[in-house]
């Protein structure tokens, strides 16, 4: 729906110069301003949704949606299409983002503070956005790949953080897989402090869910 939307967009601003359809908009004489956030908006994944933007006319929203009644799109098609938008945007917006944390097992000594903060964003893994969509099948699948991508990259030391202990992927807030540097699924974490492993039942069955999701 999104890239029918964008593709649809597109094709009609294309058809019109950029100063006509902010004229329709309604700005009198459009601006350098004026025309470089219709660029950013028509270059922008969410159309600039998701960037909180406002020129004293408009804000995000109502922005694009005058720009699609400029370009002739009826209003029942832009207000669904504007409200499937903002409703993805704020799922995307509250939903946990799963990542994995690298443990070193590290134990401050002489190191700087500056330094550790400087260099925090080395112990965690990012996934892509919308990843939390992903069945937690695939996401095991792409954690394993991952962990085995970065100790290959790094050679199992995390630099100011010492030797590579561990990995665990926080799938839900309290809630995460221990791996290895095997990328092997060792434990499991089920609230704030508890620890347990997997038993060889389970483990198994969990090596077969990540297998099946690589193939």
């Amino acid at each position: 729906m999104i890239n029918n939307f964008k593709t649809d967009l597109t094709i009609r601003v294309a058809a019109t110069s950029h100063n006509d359809i902010l004229t329709a908009m309604g700005y009198v004489r459009p601006t350098t301003a004026n025309r470089k956030r219709l660029q950013r908006v028509l270059e922008c994944p969410d159309f600039g949704l998701g960037e909180g933007g406002f020129d004293f006319k408009y804000s995000s929203e109502d922005f694009l949606g005058a720009l699609c009644r400029a370009v002739g799109m009826e209003e029942p098609v832009v207000e669904q299409r504007i409200a499937k938008l903002t409703t993805r945007l704020e799922e995307e917006r509250r939903a946990f983002k799963p990542y994995i944390w690298i443990d070193t097992g590290f134990t401050r000594k002489s190191q700087p503070l500056f330094a550790l903060a400087a260099c925090d964003d080395q112990r965690y893994l990012r996934f892509v956005e919308g990843f939390w969509r992903y069945s937690l099948t695939d996401q095991l699948g792409e954690t394993q790949s991952r962990i085995r991508a970065h100790v290959a990259e790094t050679g199992g030391e995390l630099g100011i953080w010492g030797k590579i202990k561990q990995y665990w992927f926080y799938y839900e807030k309290n809630a995460a897989y221990l791996f290895n540097l095997r990328g092997e699924v060792v434990g499991k974490r089920c609230g704030a402090e508890s620890v347990g492993v997997v038993s060889g039942r389970q483990l198994g069955v969990i090596k077969s869910v990540v297998q099946s999701a690589q193939q």
